[in-house]
């Protein structure tokens, strides 16, 4: 299946919210072929696909993108640390453990 055909069908799964159909086609073709597909698309579908697969899965297409589109995703929250970041006005851990 060439990208562009692929990518089709991608963009069919995702509008259609299939979680199954798009992490078949991911296990099918592999992460490689999968990201090369995504890729034709806007950071937006890149991202809402992503949403739609597992994190182990989604992190392993992830790492196939073009570091261009990586970055493009960026701002989208896609691809960052999982750290915690406490808001200036929270306050502390240990308080609200106490509490």
């Amino acid at each position: 299946m060439s990208c562009k055909t692929l990518y089709i069908t991608l963009r069919r799964l995702i509008a259609e919210r299939d979680r199954a159909g798009l992490r078949s086609h991911l296990l099918q073709h592999g992460p490689v072929l999968f990201a090369h597909a995504l890729a034709l698309g806007s950071p937006r579908v890149v991202a809402d696909a992503l949403s739609l697969l597992p994190i182990s899965e989604r992190m392993t297409a992830l790492r196939h993108l073009p570091h261009p589109l990586r970055d493009a995703m960026k701002p989208l929250c896609i691809g960052g640390t999982q750290r915690l970041h406490l808001q200036p006005w929270s306050p502390p851990v240990p308080t609200l453990r106490r509490a």
